[in-house]
């Protein structure tokens, strides 16, 4: 009989520190500005937060399919997030020609250009959903066959892909081929190769979740050793100059990441309940993450308001007033008849989830750095 209260709190702790990972990378950013080596590498292991919310939202589908038929699939998922990712890429696509041209006769021209770069190619920090709108066509396309197929196989398989797709765009310098500058630079990070061995991994885990929970328990203090080494590794591999800048696209961060995704889920499981902010932070992930580059930009507009305070008390007031008004506005638009469209939804609360985990499926799964 699976244990159905441990998925719930397992996937409301992984979710909510994969997203404040993303929003302290962001806080650490603006403080720093990148001019502290110390506080550059310790960004490095932060960024595993947007491969962990990719992990979680195919997770989710493989153990909530798994013994029910998949019927009305794409609906709540057009509704409350691929809309929402429509909306935010017009807005921050304002926002950026604003920033540009203000008031200018080349508003709109500017306008038009960032509006069309967010939507089709992806080009601002929403890029994450379509990452995972491929996996939701994947999972409908292969999931016959990949219950079938040897788990090993198609893992390891998967993960020579995407070891070799990214490393190819980590340590090949830019072809001769019409746009190699953007696409080196940013453009890889969209097609699913290059997240590949995170969508078998979740599939299994998820699919065969009762055998992936005893898998943890049993190597639980591996997965502590695991993190340490390779979140060492990926430091290191920093600090050298091997692979230089600090992203979740990085070959060695395949290893943190999946090391850190077990080490969060193991640990959880040890949890009776999940604490209420942990839960809290849950529920507004989603919004968070598409909310807090706006409401980081205003503080920044505001600087003379903190940049005399020291930066270790600066971190964390932009770090909860961020949290605290990208929740707020949530919230508030979530009371608006059509606010979810534009926002998506509040995630479903542990007490709701617990009655009824498939549930889980229809609160927004995932966000990115």
């Amino acid at each position: 009989m699976k244990d159905n209260r441990a998925l719930v709190n397992e996937i409301f702790i992984l979710r909510s520190a994969a997203c404040l990972s993303i929003l302290l990378l962001h806080v650490l950013d603006r403080v720093y500005l990148h001019n502290s080596e110390t506080i550059n590498s310790f960004s490095v292991l932060l960024t595993f937060g947007t491969p962990a919310f990719v992990f979680i939202s195919e997770f989710i589908i493989a153990y909530s399919y798994r013994n029910r038929a998949i019927g009305s699939f794409w609906g709540n998922r057009i509704k409350y997030i691929f809309l929402p990712y429509l909306f935010f890429g017009v807005f921050y696509a304002a926002a950026k020609a604003f920033q540009e041209t203000g008031t200018s006769a080349a508003f709109p021209e500017a306008f038009f250009t960032y509006t069309w770069r967010h939507i089709l190619l992806g080009d601002y920090h929403g890029y994450f959903i379509l990452i995972i709108f491929q996996f939701y066509a994947l999972h409908l396309l292969f999931h016959n066959y990949l219950k079938k197929a040897s788990p090993k196989k198609v893992i390891a398989g998967s993960f020579l892909i995407n070891a070799a797709y990214l490393s190819f765009f980590n340590f090949v310098p830019p072809m001769d081929v019409p746009f190699a500058d953007y696409i080196w630079t940013q453009y890889y990070w969209v097609p699913f190769l290059g997240w590949s061995f995170y969508f078998t991994v979740a599939f299994y885990s998820g699919y065969y979740y009762e055998a992936f929970q005893r898998l943890l328990v049993k190597y639980r203090h591996w997965t502590t050793v695991s993190v340490l080494l390779f979140g060492l590794l990926s430091i290191s591999l920093y600090q050298l100059g091997v692979t230089p800048v600090a992203s979740s696209k990085r070959i060695d961060m395949v290893f943190f990441t999946v090391s850190m995704i077990f080490f969060l889920y193991s640990h959880a499981m040890l949890l009776k309940r999940v604490p209420r902010f942990f839960t809290w932070i849950s529920q507004y992930s989603f919004g968070i993450y598409l909310f807090h580059p706006f409401f980081l930009a205003v503080f920044t507009a505001v600087s003379f308001a903190w940049q005399d305070l020291p930066p270790l008390l600066s971190v964390p007031v932009l770090f909860f007033a961020c949290t605290g008004l990208c929740a707020l506005t949530i919230y508030l638009f979530n009371k608006l008849p059509f606010g979810a469209y534009i926002v998506g939804k509040v995630g479903i609360s542990q007490k709701r989830t617990a009655q009824d985990p498939l549930k889980e499926i229809q609160a927004p799964s995932v966000k990115v750095n």
